[in-house]
């Protein structure tokens, strides 16, 4: 772990973890024994998120060969209208596929206890900002893509490193915080 976060600066550590933890998705381009295991970071956001991807971009660009694109995500026929998202990925590297192995168990998204006790406000604030919302007098992460387990985890690391007190709630089939 120490490793990891000697290999690249701590504002790219911290938004790779928070962006993992939303919206952020690893591409693994390579597994096997003979090569080397690598992978790809790719943030997408939609649209109305445009200042917030080339904000990460900023902080990625040594990372990054092309910039942000826009593309045309779907269409919605019952309102006749486009929905639009910005993307970009970072190059491939082993860096990066240290990270797939601490984020996917059998291409599974999990909560990487390790990494996440090294996240810190910045951090924080990232993943609030890709997978968070304000409702009213709460705030939400949705966390459900992660096991019961892995939800007990994140509250407790909310409420020991950042005082947070983070309830668990049932939202349809799955939970939250």
């Amino acid at each position: 772990m120490g490793r990891l976060k000697s290999l690249i600066p701590s504002d790219q550590f911290q938004l790779i973890i928070g962006s993992l933890m939303g919206d952020a998705r690893l591409e693994c381009r390579s597994k096997s024994i003979r090569a080397k295991h690598t992978a790809r970071l790719r943030i997408h956001q939609s649209d109305k998120q445009k200042d917030y991807v080339f904000w990460k971009y900023q902080i990625l660009k040594s990372l990054v060969i092309r910039g942000p694109r826009f593309t045309k995500v779907w269409h919605d026929k019952k309102r006749n209208k486009n929905h639009y998202s910005w993307y970009f990925h970072t190059i491939s590297s082993e860096t990066l596929g240290l990270f797939h192995r601490f984020f996917y168990r059998n291409g599974i998204k999990i909560v990487p206890i390790e990494l996440l006790k090294e996240l810190n406000p910045l951090g924080l604030a990232i993943w609030y900002m890709d997978d968070g919302s304000n409702n009213g007098g709460s705030i939400t992460l949705n966390t459900h893509c992660f096991s019961e387990q892995e939800q007990i985890v994140i509250q407790d690391l909310l409420k020991n490193k950042f005082g947070v007190v983070a309830t668990i709630v049932k939202d349809r089939n799955k939970l939250k915080i």
